[in-house]
């Protein structure tokens, strides 16, 4: 049931519409595929979210159907699939900047001039690249410009001139209701909705953008030439929207200031944001990628139409990232879409125009419909894949809970928490009979979930894990469909009273009454199975791969590590860069090569030397040796230290050996403070353990100097033993 979980490379962060679109790391789709279908095989991308997926399947030799019903996603798709050449980019521009005015004027020439403005160091005529705005009276405070003649490049504040000239622009004038009517006529109830859209943009960008579209509507261009103007247009239209937010939600528009960009500046860009190699993927109908060996099919209508044309069984895998519920840019969409190709277009995304509140219980069934849709194009034997970024465990519940009534039995799922991602796996199964007493099933499951893997971990561990590891258990045994009235809520409940009410669970950082989000959950002591703290076991496979002293790609590493920590288990990537930072040295092009101190036959003979050292200095001051790692000192047979000397920053060693002396010191290279400071930042009940002075942490380094003090007595012993404190070990010292 753990999958381990497959780690790509960041998706490119100008990519288009990449703060709207999902942020699947790239490479990841073409991994899932290479290892479970065959060349030539048929993938369906249900949801056609991640232009990413469909272009892997392609380079990797797949036939693929994607259906999504946003045209502005679809588009997105065709400029990947399709990617342009610069020269071809740059030629449909000039096809848009040569259209002329009624005036005679050409479109570039009234665009670039809406920006114009005054150099204030030598007085020349300049293009601004942004006005910082006024929100109320959408007047410009401040310029950015480049001047070539004097090379002046800085942000200052305008003049009378720009505000005049910013006056021109009504915030609702003849260009606000010319865009306003390509969305909704007068008499349309959804105008109210689209009138909320057109208030993320700027009165001057409207302006803007009504001759920019008016041209692109009239001029006599080809299929291939408009093509290209869309998403030319598409860069614009998300460049100079005003939504703040890296990754925006929601339609909020500034309320104090906000940046108004150059609108042909903005066109310019895009051509580099686009530009591709020129390769062309074949774009097929639907029967005839049926019958072909490679291609690509986009399809425009409901998913149920599809699942119709599909041939039963006819798909090795079902891949997509799955949608989360993002109103702003669905409303976008159908206000870009309405722009660019007529209200026609936009048809499929009225309801997102109206719809104010996406809640999980609508998201679970809009995507257990989809799924259930498809069911039956996949073959037997064939899975169904959900790569989900900005997971959370409302998402996670949703999906889970969706596949589960869609008639999917979870084989396998994944769950980073840092980056919020998780990976999940199904495969098409009948239903269960649901237990005579569900709700005590449920609760007894959930529990034991949450007590496994905080066994498994180790280590106090966020809600958000335990959550996840809660509900793929629950899927894993099919128990989520046979809950009907309100699932999620039911289920939620149900959950919540298992752990509040458990003997067996404590948490750190928390009240009672808090959120189960509030603090770190973990096990309350005397737990047989518990595991080493998952930190620690993390930084001994790090160790390990980079035992050959070879320089190590980032991302092969982690490929390698992640398989040791499936599922709930997968390490934070912060985590594993702590450990490799400790334990390696960067180098040029993302690899890490071990520091040659770290390597396995140098730290085995400095470890033996250290105990060496040890035995000696206790033989010096007249203590009884006894034992080698961890070696002890007595004193008229009764323990008095034990050292515990370690090449790792192996902190589980304080709150797992329960060593029989008064004084407990573990012995580490200095190069391991960091690593240190960050696991018991990460970690309180290792701080509790240290505060509660049961082990103290000595450097290497420290050992040497004792045992070179010719003057050191049991008497200068304990003073020396701390002289030279971890940072981290002070900070703690002082708090208690």
């Amino acid at each position: 049931m753990a999958l381990a979980f497959l780690s790509g490379y960041p998706p490119t962060p100008d990519r288009l519409l990449a703060r709207f679109l999902p942020p699947v790391a790239e490479g990841v789709a073409a991994q899932l595929i290479e290892r479970l279908t065959q060349p030539g095989d048929l993938i369906l991308d249900p949801f056609g979210q991640s232009p990413q997926i469909a272009l892997e399947a392609l380079h990797v030799g797949r036939r693929i159907v994607v259906a999504n019903f946003n045209p502005i996603s679809r588009l997105a798709l065709s400029l990947l699939a399709r990617a342009p050449s610069e020269k071809e980019l740059l030629a449909a521009l000039t096809a848009l900047a040569d259209a002329p005015l009624t005036s005679g004027e050409r479109l570039e020439h009234y665009l670039r001039g809406i920006y114009h403005t005054t150099c204030v160091e030598c007085g020349a005529a300049v293009e601004a690249d942004a006005f910082e705005c006024d929100a109320a009276s959408h007047l410009p405070l401040t310029k950015t410009y480049h001047c070539a003649q004097c090379g002046w490049h800085a942000q200052v504040a305008t003049d009378e001139a720009d505000r005049a000239q910013a006056k021109r622009f009504q915030a609702r004038g003849l260009d606000y209701y010319r865009l306003l009517d390509r969305v909704a006529g007068r008499d349309d109830p959804d105008r109210v909705y689209a009138e909320e859209a057109l208030a993320v943009y700027s009165p001057r960008t409207l302006a803007a953008l009504a001759e920019a579209l008016t041209k692109f509507e009239t001029l006599d261009l080809n299929r291939e030439v408009r093509r290209l103007l869309a998403g030319l247009l598409v860069v614009a239209f998300d460049a100079l929207c005003l939504l703040t937010q890296e990754r925006p939600k929601a339609l909020v528009a500034p309320t104090k200031l906000y940046t108004e960009k150059n609108f042909w500046r903005a066109l310019e860009q895009g051509v580099a944001q686009l530009v591709g190699n020129g390769n062309i993927e074949p774009a097929l109908p639907l029967a005839e990628l049926l019958t072909a060996r490679a291609g690509i099919h986009a399809h425009a209508g409901p998913t149920r139409e599809l699942a119709a044309q599909l041939p039963p069984q006819s798909c090795a895998l079902l891949l997509s990232t799955v949608p989360r519920p993002n109103q702003a840019y669905w409303t976008l969409s159908a206000l870009w879409a309405a722009w660019l190709w007529g209200r026609e277009s936009a048809n499929a995304l009225r309801s997102v125009l109206r719809r104010r509140r996406y809640d999980w219980n609508w998201h679970t069934e809009a995507v257990q419909r989809a799924w259930a849709q498809v069911a039956e194009a996949l073959r037997p034997a064939g899975q169904l894949i959900a790569l989900v970024p900005e997971a959370g465990p409302g998402f996670n519940a949703c999906l889970f809970n969706a596949a589960d009534r869609a008639g999917f039995a979870l084989t396998g799922a994944a769950w980073r928490s840092d980056t919020a991602e998780a990976q999940m796996v199904w495969e098409k199964s009948s239903a269960p009979t649901p237990p005579a007493d569900l709700e005590a099933e449920i609760q007894t499951t959930a529990l034991e979930a949450a007590t496994q893997i905080l066994c498994a971990r180790g280590e106090p561990t966020r809600w958000a894990t335990v959550h996840f590891h809660i509900w793929q258990t629950l899927a894993a045994k099919r128990l989520l469909a046979a809950v009907s009235e309100e699932p999620l809520a039911t289920l939620n409940r149900w959950i919540q009273t298992a752990v509040d009410t458990a003997l067996d669970l404590r948490r750190y950082g928390a009240q009672a009454g808090d959120e189960l989000t509030v603090g770190l959950w973990f096990v309350a002591e005397g737990q047989p199975t518990l595991e080493p703290p998952l930190a620690d076991r993390v930084e001994a496979v790090v160790a390990r791969l980079l035992a050959d002293g070879e320089a190590h790609l980032e991302q092969d590493l982690l490929q390698r590590l992640y398989p040791h920590f499936p599922g709930a288990l997968t390490p934070e990537r912060d985590l594993v860069l702590a450990c490799l930072h400790s334990h390696a040295q960067r180098l040029a092009g993302e690899r890490w090569q071990a520091h040659s101190a770290d390597w396995p036959e140098q730290r085995a003979q400095e470890t033996h030397a250290l105990q060496a050292e040890l035995r000696t200095l206790a033989a010096r001051l007249g203590y009884e040796v006894r034992g080698d790692n961890p070696q002890y000192w007595h004193e008229a047979g009764e323990g008095v230290y034990c050292f515990m000397v370690s090449p790792l920053a192996s902190l589980g060693l304080a709150v797992r050996a329960p060593f029989s002396a008064p004084s407990s010191f573990l012995v580490v290279p200095g190069g391991r403070a960091e690593l240190i400071a960050y696991k018991l930042r990460r970690d309180p009940r290792l701080r509790a353990a240290l505060l509660l002075q049961r082990w103290q942490i000595i450097k290497f380094s420290q050992i040497r100097r004792m045992l070179a003090d010719e003057q050191l007595t049991r008497a200068t012993l304990e003073p020396a033993f701390y002289a030279d404190p971890l940072e981290e070990m002070q900070q703690l010292t002082l708090l208690g």
